[in-house]
């Protein structure tokens, strides 16, 4: 097979085939040895990336897990990693995650900058490791180069590195790929020692996040392409499938373990809530979810820290469905000819599986930080296969190289000018307001535009966020809302509302005291003032000047 552009070829990079036995790596290639290569695609990452150490924490979630935890304060101690192997505050345990928080603020202080330095420096190494894995076990430099910089690159990739609290995401993935470089080795000689390695990546990684639940099976994936492990054929792949699958088994002891924990953590906070849907709408939500990861890997547009979730268009959920079908079937059938569309696609399909859709975290169906790990499945599929399309003749080649370089760049630049949504609180949930406006990001949007004294936007917010939610605090809002406009039976009902749904909510107290004050009403008005009191309430009380009893 030829390589992906003269220009490869100059360079000494010659791609295989797929399905075709690797050769070794030229050793004088013009851009010098693969860890150069690493070394130079973790430095342009760090520099793609620099723009978020100037960022604030997020006033979601950033909260829990640093600039409002006493323990993170502290930086590291033994109370804190007692902490950190104990607690489920977050509703996950990850102690490494939290192991890794209290080192930043030992080396860094308390200031975020020191935090997103850190999730950048995983993620830009986690990109070099995804680079050396790849051409390790393909010896192909430019497509596997190509793989790296379209995972380390993505807009999609911002959450997760820009967004403090999900930290979890970088150091969990930064020891997958860690993992796939040992096996890497361990598939060149199979032995207990070299598979060890690989074990102790795996438990570093649940650690850190449980997502690696997945990574037994992408290793089966390997096996079958790039490292050609299953032989050539069916008759050869039923002979060695099970000493294959049997070599895992340690690996499952390790994941079965984490990802029952991971799910009794959560359920014990409150975090993950199953589906009450009938089974086959629960199929169309996980296809409706599918489509949604597809979509945004090749049409990254109107991302948003929070999606708002929609009604299920049935008849577009069959037509994902039966497209997903089709693409999965098609790879099987085609599998001895396209194998890495095996590996790709369904990478892809293992790696999403636990956060499809069966179960709902949190608020929330989909999330950006969800095709963290997946998005590489994608990659490898389709680098690989423009790869093979521009076999086909010089000129197909040129064009296929073309496409993928100018896809980085639109790539690069997008996720450049993505960042600043991640500057603060206000840009994150403004944006999300604008594009979608799940609840949650209505409910943020309506405090900042309320702190402005927008009252009007605050309660366009408000409305927008109440069609899909009761939130306790959008009605809160909305009540201030139409108490600063002076309509104060609309501001008594929703005040009333908040209380209802959470009868110790101490600042909807506080506000209908307000109503009843500006109304005459002193016995209501001190009663709620008492009450907002006895609920943890700390508004200043003198500022209602109630007159004495």
């Amino acid at each position: 097979m030829a390589s992906c552009s003269n220009s490869c070829q100059a360079a000494g990079f010659e791609l295989t085939p797929p399905g075709q036995t690797p050769a070794s790596a030229p050793s004088g290639a013009r851009f010098g040895q693969p860890w150069v290569v690493a070394g130079l695609l973790f430095l342009a990452t760090l520099a793609l990336f620099s723009p978020v150490l100037g960022s604030d924490f997020i006033d979601y979630d950033d909260t829990v897990y640093v600039f409002q935890n006493e323990h993170v304060a502290r930086g590291f101690t033994w109370a804190g990693v007692k902490y950190a192997f104990t607690t489920l505050d977050g509703a996950i345990w990850m102690p490494l995650t939290w192991l890794s928080y209290f080192l930043d603020t030992t080396l860094f202080g308390t200031g975020p900058a020191g935090y997103h330095f850190t999730s950048v420096a995983f993620h830009s190494a986690s990109a070099a490791l995804l680079f050396l894995a790849l051409q390790r076990m393909t010896r192909q430099i430019w497509p596997a180069l190509f793989v790296a910089v379209l995972f380390a690159w993505h807009p999609q990739r911002s959450e997760s590195v820009a967004w403090v609290a999900e930290r979890k995401d970088v150091v969990c993935v930064f020891f997958w790929m860690l993992g796939l470089l040992a096996y890497s080795w361990y598939a060149v000689r199979p032995g207990p020692g070299r598979m060890a390695w690989v074990g102790g990546c795996l438990v570093l990684g649940g650690l850190a996040k449980p997502m690696v639940v997945s990574f037994p099976l992408i290793l089966l994936l390997l096996d079958f392409w790039p490292l050609q492990r299953c032989g050539g054929g069916m008759v050869e792949l039923r002979g060695r499938v099970w000493p294959l699958v049997r070599e895992k088994l340690p690996l499952l002891v390790i994941v079965v373990p984490l990802a029952m924990l991971a799910v009794w953590g959560q359920s014990q906070q409150g975090a993950v809530a199953p589906v009450h849907f009938a089974w086959y709408l629960k199929l169309f939500r996980v296809f409706e979810n599918l489509g949604f990861y597809c979509q945004s890997f090749f049409v990254p547009s109107g991302l948003a820290i929070v999606y708002r979730v929609e009604k299920l268009k049935y008849l577009h959920c069959v037509l994902t469905g039966g497209a997903l079908t089709a693409v999965s079937l098609l790879v099987l059938w085609r599998a001895w000819r396209w194998p890495w569309l095996v590996l790709g696609w369904f990478w892809f399909l293992f790696a999403v599986a636990p956060v499809a859709g069966f179960f709902r975290v949190g608020t929330i169906t989909v999330a950006d930080r969800y095709s963290y790990l997946p998005s590489v499945g994608l990659a490898v599929a389709v680098v690989w296969s423009l790869v093979v399309i521009g076999d086909h003749g010089p000129g197909i080649r040129r064009a296929m190289t073309s496409l993928l370089a100018l896809w980085v760049v639109v790539c690069a630049l997008a996720t450049r000018a993505d960042l600043p949504r991640w500057r603060d609180s206000y840009s994150v949930f403004m944006s999300a307001y604008y594009h979608g406006a799940h609840y949650v990001a209505c409910d943020h949007a309506a405090s900042f535009l309320y702190a402005r004294h927008d009252f009007q936007g605050s309660l366009a917010a408000c409305d927008r966020g109440l069609e899909t939610s009761d939130c306790i605090s959008l009605y809160n809002t909305r009540a201030y809302d139409y108490l600063m406009l002076g309509n104060l039976d609309q501001a008594l009902t929703n005040f009333n509302q908040a209380l209802r749904f959470s009868p110790d909510y101490a600042d909807a107290y506080y506000g209908r005291a307000m109503v009843h004050l500006r109304r005459n009403q002193f016995a209501e008005a001190r009663e709620d003032a008492a009450n907002h009191l006895k609920y943890g309430g700390k508004l200043d009380l003198k500022a209602l000047k109630l007159p004495p009893p």
